[in-house]
């Protein structure tokens, strides 16, 4: 951007990163869309889940709901993040069309963890639900030990309350147990590379055009990352909860990856250019390293870290019933 290009605030607020991001919407739509719809029709076209829906009504409803809830959301969140910045003259409709185009990820992972949770809580009570829940999605011998649980929760007949109180005791062991060391080398991997990319992304425009860097490293890369670490894990474990364990940790890495390196690339980029390393926006007085490093710090931990969420759970539901679809043996049309 030129420096006859109108200015934006010194210490843009969440509206002024919304009108940052919003002004890259066809950039946005075709990432949000392309390589992410893959995630949608391995999810929604799968007979399973169809069926899983149809045979349990409240299910669906509450998976719709759900999805709904999260829309508005979203349509919230805009609203009051362009109120803040003293911008309320946005027409409803396009509040609604950026709700929808910004939250369809995150509702559809909403209806997908209401789904994934009814299917796996089975049982015949409360206690026996929320055991089979927390010890869900373990395959060979790491089952053994939620396979003994349930059955010594079977074996109690006593009062609801201490059925209750056994299953709440087992709940943070069974989400502890059988991660092993993966998890842990796929995240040092992630936070390492975004680490690394930022910073090399960063340099290379600073010494071109200096168009900004981190808009490109936080509306893209991370999302199909989490998707395909979450999917890859999903499918090699044959569970959703593999994939989860393996996703959630990336993200946690990509974000501690981005931020270490993000900080000082903003008050590198005001200290030599004087504009902002998201985009390159010019700010309406003179920038600051502090407020540099702000700007960056505060587009990573809203608007990058919120559109990220989403895809560490729609990467593990479409490997999971990509594994399971595969592992299906297809029905004999003459038998």
């Amino acid at each position: 951007m030129s420096p006859g290009a109108t200015p934006t605030p010194a210490l843009p607020g969440p509206g002024a990163t919304w009108n940052r991001i919003a002004r890259n919407w066809p950039l946005l739509l075709a990432i949000l869309t392309a390589p992410f719809g893959l995630a949608v029709l391995a999810i929604v076209r799968h007979r399973d889940i169809i069926s899983a829906i149809r045979s349990n009504r409240r299910t669906a409803w509450v998976a719709a709901a759900a999805a709904l809830v999260v829309l508005g959301a979203w349509a919230l969140l805009i609203r009051a993040a362009l109120a803040a910045d003293d911008d309320p003259g946005v027409p409803p409709t396009e509040v609604l069309v950026g709700a929808w185009l910004f939250g369809w990820p995150h509702a559809l992972a909403a209806a997908t963890v209401v789904v994934a949770t009814a299917r796996a809580a089975s049982g015949a009570d409360g206690p026996a639900r929320l055991l089979a829940l927390v010890s869900a999605g373990r395959r060979g011998h790491r089952d053994e030990w939620g396979a003994a649980m349930r059955a010594e929760l079977a074996s109690i007949t006593g009062p609801q309350r201490e059925r209750l109180r056994f299953a709440v005791s087992c709940t943070p062991t069974a989400l502890r147990r059988g991660w092993g060391r993966s998890p842990w080398i796929v995240a040092v991997a992630c936070g390492t590379l975004f680490a690394a990319l930022t910073v090399a992304t960063s340099r290379a425009s600073l010494h071109g055009n200096r168009s900004g860097s981190l808009f490109g490293i936080l509306f893209g890369p991370p999302q199909i990352t989490l998707l395909l670490v979450g999917s890859v894990a999903a499918w090699k474990g044959c569970s959703m909860r593999h994939g989860l364990e393996h996703a959630i940790p990336a993200l946690i890495a990509i974000l501690v990856g981005v931020l270490a390196t993000a900080g000082p690339e903003g008050a590198l980029w005001a200290r030599e250019a004087g504009v902002f390393i998201l985009d390159g926006d010019y700010p309406s007085t003179a920038l600051t390293p502090g407020e540099g490093a702000r700007d960056a710090l505060q587009a990573t931990l809203t608007w990058g870290l919120l559109l990220w969420l989403p895809w560490p759970v729609l990467g593990a539901a479409a490997g999971a019933q990509l594994r399971h679809s595969s592992a299906t043996p297809l029905p004999d049309p003459t038998a």
